[in-house]
This record gives structure tokens, C-alpha cells and sequence, in this order.
């Protein structure tokens, strides 16, 4: 039997990256896990509430080369709860996130602060990217520990 016949690799693992409204932190996980990860996984992110898309997170994120702007704003459903391998939930460590994770799914949690901006515009962008940057580092991490378990991509992306 040939190892790519194994169950274990029929299709890349789905990761669903879930937070309060999928407005900025999820949004965030999801481009750079697109652009990180190339073809090794498929990444869906979705929120617990809906609402668009803030513009600072798009602004933020064109900062460092990704455009995010036809990215839509998704709610939690039972199906993209089923169908994840791994969820992230990401939580402020002011709220408490509860997603109904199913037994064939493993939950990491990611404690990362939503970005709060104040009245100045700078200071406001100053929030966004500080939690740019920390979702950043969240996702090269796991990025790293992916291909160290599945393998390199079979892209030739860098």
C-alpha cells in the first residue's frame, strides 16, 4: 500500500480560526496562513457574531504586502465546525469564547488582545498593528510546527 493511501493523508487539514466577530484578528490568521502555509493546509476563519470587515485591519494588513479586502465576514456554522481538523479560537483574554468543538477537531486557544483604538487615528493603527504583528507570530509558529509534522509544501513558495 502506497503512504499517500494512509487516511491519515487523503486531503490537507482544514484549520478554522474563529474569534468574536471575524472582523480583524481572525480575518488577520487566515491571510497569513494563506500565504505562510502555500498548499500545505486549507484555512477558513469565521466569527461567533458578524460584522464587516474593519478597515484598519485591511489598512494594517496591506502594511505588510497582503490585500484582504475580498475577504468576507463569516458567522460559525455547524458545517465548518465539522469540517476543521484543528480550531483556533482566539480569545482577549477580557472575553470568553465558547465554540462547540467536535470530538474529531482538536481546540488550541490563542490569548491575543483585540485591538482596542482610542480617539487618535495613529494610536488606533499603532493597536491594529501590534496585534497584526502577534497574530503574525502565532501563525508562523504553527506554520513551522505544520511542515515539520506534513512535510515542506509542494509549492515552491517562500
Amino acid at each position: 500500500m502506497r503512504g499517500d493511501a494512509s487516511p491519515n493523508f487523503r486531503r490537507k487539514p482544514h484549520i478554522l480560526i474563529v474569534d468574536a466577530h471575524n472582523a480583524d484578528r481572525s480575518q488577520m490568521a487566515e491571510a497569513f496562513m494563506r500565504q505562510q502555509a502555500g498548499d500545505l493546509l486549507e484555512v477558513a476563519s469565521a466569527g461567533m457574531h458578524s460584522m464587516p470587515l474593519d478597515r484598519r485591519t485591511v489598512q494594517v494588513m496591506e502594511e505588510v504586502g497582503l490585500d484582504i479586502r475580498r475577504q468576507e465576514e463569516k458567522l460559525v456554522s455547524r458545517e465548518r465546525l465539522l469540517w476543521a481538523d484543528v480550531i483556533i479560537v482566539i480569545d482577549d483574554p477580557a472575553e470568553t469564547l465558547h465554540a462547540a468543538v467536535p470530538p474529531n477537531a482538536t481546540e488550541k486557544r490563542w490569548l491575543i488582545t483585540k485591538p482596542r483604538p482610542q480617539d487618535d487615528d495613529e494610536d488606533a493603527l499603532a493597536a491594529y498593528r501590534a496585534t497584526r504583528d502577534e497574530v503574525r507570530q502565532r501563525v508562523e509558529s504553527m506554520v513551522k510546527s505544520l511542515r515539520l509534522f506534513y512535510g515542506r509544501s509542494r509549492s515552491s513558495s517562500a
